[in-house]
């Protein structure tokens, strides 16, 4: 006769199996060849997700396949994800999208996002030519309610020579701490600056972090 605890196990094991998800191209590849990469930026959205809180209209700009989007749709009203790339969203929106995370392929400064309270973009400003920052930041701003923030996190400029092959052919617009506050301040009323290495988020020394966070508040009116 199967114990009691042998039929949970089984139970529960079969309610896992039937929710199966099949990773894509981009998450598959940070799982497999740099894993502490992934714990890394999923801390990052973890602490953006905190700044948040909860019921809240976010939009998640860059969003890739979404990984990291489904850590601040969580506790959201609701929750949108954007990014160029078509294939990305696709995968998104097969993989983790629902009725309250949605996935689009959006340019922001072309078509403006739809009003929100709280924006998040991670790794995607370093990839933004430096002529056009303002235009992207501006575009992040204008789409918030008056009291919204936004999350800029972005690798430090001084960690660009530890950096993979790869990753430093994509950053062509890399950023100092002041840099990124003085780019904040021309399009919100307050900037919080915060500097990461590894999982941990904090406040020390900036030129010494190998990642920015700057927490926008209070969105300028042009």
């Amino acid at each position: 006769m199967e114990s009691d605890d042998n039929k949970r196990w089984r139970e529960t094991k079969a309610s896992l199996e039937a929710e199966p998800l099949t990773l894509g191209p981009y998450f598959s590849f940070i799982a497999r060849k740099t894993p502490r990469r992934l714990l890394h930026l999923l801390s990052y959205y973890k602490f953006a997700s905190r700044m948040i809180g909860a019921n809240k209209r976010v939009v998640d700009v860059g969003c890739s396949e979404g990984f990291g989007t489904t850590i601040v749709a969580e506790a959201s009203k609701s929750c949108l994800g954007v990014d160029l790339d078509a294939d990305a969203i696709a995968t998104a929106t097969q993989t983790v999208g629902s009725d309250r995370l949605r996935f689009e392929v959006r340019d922001i400064i072309a078509k403006p996002l739809p009003e929100c309270d709280a924006i998040v973009t991670l790794d995607t400003i370093e990839h933004i030519p430096r002529e056009n920052e303002d235009a992207y930041v501006r575009a992040l701003a204008d789409a918030l309610s008056a009291d919204g923030i936004c999350i800029i996190g972005t690798p430090n400029e001084t960690s660009d020579k530890y950096a993979s092959p790869w990753t430093r052919a994509g950053h062509i617009n890399l950023f100092s701490a002041d840099r990124l506050r003085e780019l904040g301040e021309r399009h919100f009323r307050n900037v919080f600056s915060f500097s990461a290495n590894d999982e941990v988020v904090h406040t020390g020394f900036a030129p010494m972090a190998h990642y920015l966070i700057a927490l926008c508040a209070g969105p300028k009116r042009t």
